[in-house]
């Protein structure tokens, strides 16, 4: 293992065991459900993600799934309570694949995507969310997504300018976004193996705004952050007020509109890649019609960790470390 993915397993793993209010457990995915327990912020942007995942899935004829990257398990969960698949989950994190088990009781195995511990076709499809935008090596873990799936792989990575990426290489910034991607990324693979590909726009910034709102989650200001300390403050102080105005119907109608928006607009902040080994596996008809609301559902009660085993290293604050990795990995 490299150090950069060394130094990034280390970070995982102190991330993964970071808690909220009353000890529970800060999750990463919404795993309690739609405003509920301790969560990263940019809700939407994660439930925008995680339907364009399932209306990806919905068209593959597949049966066993493994989510690569898979954080705490909650998009492999999410598959197998929706499309019913059998699902797997890996993670270079030690502490991301105990939650998954544990949460949601699926089996996880830690590993790194340069190195994956899994045979040759073993599933029909492996999902990478969010995950290439950190490896060191992205060509090598692109070929062992592909080795592990017989059918097709589905990927989601952030759309971000070369500046952005040339930044956060040259100021080393662990667990950040080191690779750019665009829409002509995974293009060689279909040049070099006449594999299909197939794209989708995600997160519109035209509704950046709308979406900042529904997400109704207290937010904190960084120097260098878009917007102004005064409209942050502004924005907290009204969140209880616009979790009452945007529920679940209106986070599912902005859900819709990004998905209609990002068909026609040049300006996003996502893209998921279809890449399909043979195209027989590919349904016209969908398995199932998802919807969002049925997404917004899901959820599991609290996971609650104790103060011992959530000790951090000395001299790391975590909120800190946090609002550091938020500045080189979101989107503006």
């Amino acid at each position: 293992m490299d150090r950069y993915t060394k130094e990034t397993k280390k970070w995982l793993e102190q991330r993964f065991r970071q808690v909220g209010n009353r000890e529970i457990y800060f999750a990463h995915q919404p795993i309690y459900g739609f405003r509920k327990g301790p969560t990263e912020s940019g809700l939407i942007d994660k439930y925008v993600c995680t339907y364009q995942i399932l209306k990806a899935l919905s068209h593959l004829d597949f049966n066993s799934l493994l989510d690569v990257g898979g954080a705490e398990g909650y998009k492999a969960y999410v598959v197998n309570k929706i499309l019913g698949a059998k699902v797997e989950s890996s993670d270079l994190s030690e502490e991301a694949c105990q939650k998954a088990r544990e949460i949601f009781k699926i089996k996880s195995k830690p590993a790194d995507i340069h190195n994956l511990p899994y045979k040759d076709n073993e599933f029909d499809v492996v999902l990478c969310s969010e995950t290439l935008e950190h490896i060191a090596d992205n060509k090598k873990g692109i070929k062992e997504l592909l080795r592990v799936a017989e059918r097709a792989v589905v990927i989601t990575v952030p759309h971000e300018s070369k500046k952005t990426i040339e930044k956060n290489i040259k100021e080393e910034v662990a667990h950040s976004h080191i690779h750019h991607f665009n829409l002509k990324s995974f293009d060689f693979l279909k040049e070099s193996f006449g594999y299909c590909i197939f794209k989708e726009k995600m997160v519109s910034s035209i509704l950046r705004i709308p979406m900042i709102l529904a997400d109704a989650k207290k937010r904190k200001y960084y120097p260098g952050a878009r917007y102004p300390k005064v409209l942050i403050d502004v924005y907290n102080v009204l969140v209880p007020l616009l979790a009452k105005i945007f529920g679940e119907r209106t986070v599912s109608l902005i859900i819709k509109l990004d998905e209609f928006i990002c068909r026609f607009s040049p300006f996003y902040y996502y893209i998921l890649f279809v890449i399909l080994k043979d195209r027989k596996y590919y349904l016209k008809e969908e398995i199932k019609k998802i919807s969002p609301s049925e997404i917004l559902n899901i959820s599991v009660p609290f996971y609650y960790l104790n103060k011992k085993d959530n000790e951090l290293s000395p001299g790391l604050n975590y909120n800190t470390e946090l609002e550091r990795l938020e500045r080189h990995c979101k989107m503006p």
